[in-house]
């Protein structure tokens, strides 16, 4: 297994349509290993100086460090919100062969 550390991605998406089409495109681009889609979440943010309450859907992305750049890269020209949230945090521990699993999935080109 490679020292790329594993990563989880945040990314909300204004319906589950949007999800699933970003979903499949990472996947597809082996970008991420897998997307979880979690629908009709309530998220309360500033924007533009306002307080706005918007339903949204919550993209959970299993990928590595080394793919963040071009997950990244792929959400924003596929997004409909001009600042879409990208944020990762590391996976600090997982099985062997789940962890092994992604870096196998995220590395075949």
């Amino acid at each position: 297994m490679t020292t790329e550390p594993e990563i989880l991605i945040f990314s909300t998406a204004s319906t589950c349509v949007e999800a699933e089409s970003l979903g499949k495109l990472l996947v597809d681009n082996r970008l991420v290993a897998c997307v979880n889609i979690i629908p009709r979440l309530t998220s309360i943010f500033l924007w533009e100086g306002s307080t706005v309450t918007e339903d949204e859907t919550l993209l959970l992305m299993k990928s590595t460090l080394e793919r963040f750049d071009d997950v990244e890269k792929l959400i924003k020209e596929h997004h409909s919100y001009s600042i879409p949230e990208i944020i990762a945090i590391p996976i600090l521990k997982g099985s062997r062969e789940y962890l092994s699993w992604i870096h196998k999935v995220t590395n075949e080109m």
